[in-house]
């Protein structure tokens, strides 16, 4: 079994829930699934609010953007140094940025990353019904260098995070080497989810059984999910969005949903990239 904190990144709406999921009912589920809004998975929060203003009694909104990230790397290594003994999960949508001086803004000290990606053109059409935002409104975002979530605006429960556009998101998980990193394509975790996700647990030292593993991937199959979004609500939805969190995680769907000219506007600028995980 691992011991310490590993990094679940991911662009946003690129399958990071599903795979907390996954890991929540393959360590900590038993003859029933877990609850989508009670995980027993361990994990640390990055990105809230109450993590700098418990530590700092400082009203993070009247802080820059600049000066929470400042505190993130110490505030995030003492935490792992105080949880060192135990198996942290950590869900994140940064891209891996650094300082002026070259540390990493989300600390040292993780043991291992997994990173989930999906095809762009998919993001946009999730994002969009998560958002509440139009299609081209997120296109938009998905080019954007700048792009960030989270934000300022009152009561606004995350920091701002720095995402980049889709390909430098990528391209800045892949390109770091501060942290052993395995990586998944959400596609790929679909079409064969033990497979996939026992390379993802393999990588991680893990050692449960093949029934274990069998197990841990029906209980978080995509049905399962909506029923029990259905039934209780998520808390993870947000208000504005126009369709519910598990709506339909289906392959190819912007192929129904974009305009030739959003598809080809995310090809243009990001076909490097997609070709190279074989989106194109």
């Amino acid at each position: 079994m691992i011991a310490g904190p590993v990094w679940l990144a991911s662009y946003p709406k690129s399958g990071n829930t599903w795979l907390r999921l996954l890991l929540s009912n393959l360590l900590c589920g038993q003859s029933d699934p877990e609850d989508i809004n009670e995980l027993s998975l361990a994990a640390h929060s990055v990105v809230n609010r109450h993590v700098i203003e418990d530590a700092t009694l400082i009203d993070s909104f009247l802080l820059t953007r600049d000066e929470c990230d400042r505190m993130r790397p110490a505030l995030m290594e003492e935490a792992w140094r105080e949880a060192a003994d135990q198996d942290l999960f950590i869900k994140l949508h940064d891209a891996y940025c650094r300082f002026s001086d070259g540390r990493p803004v989300l600390g040292r000290g993780a043991r291992a990353a997994l990173y989930i990606l999906r095809d762009p053109r998919d993001v946009a059409v999730s994002l969009a019904f998560h958002t509440g935002k139009p299609i081209a409104t997120v296109v938009s975002q998905i080019l954007s260098a700048s792009t960030r979530m989270g934000g300022t605006k009152p009561h606004h429960e995350q920091i701002s995070q720095r995402l980049l556009d889709w390909s430098g998101h990528v391209r800045s998980w892949i390109a770091q080497r501060d942290v052993p990193m395995h990586v998944l394509r959400y596609e790929d975790l679909r079409a064969d989810p033990e497979g996939r996700f026992g390379e993802a647990v393999a990588f991680l030292g893990l050692q449960v059984t093949e029934d274990e593993l069998a197990r841990a991937v029906a209980q978080s199959d995509f049905g399962r999910l909506q029923r029990q979004e259905a039934e209780k609500g998520f808390r993870e939805r947000r208000p504005e969005s126009t369709a519910p969190f598990f709506r339909a995680g289906r392959v190819g769907e912007w192929r129904d949903v974009l305009t030739r000219e959003q598809s080809t506007a995310i090809e243009a600028a990001h076909g490097a990239v997609m070709a190279e995980f074989g989106y194109l």
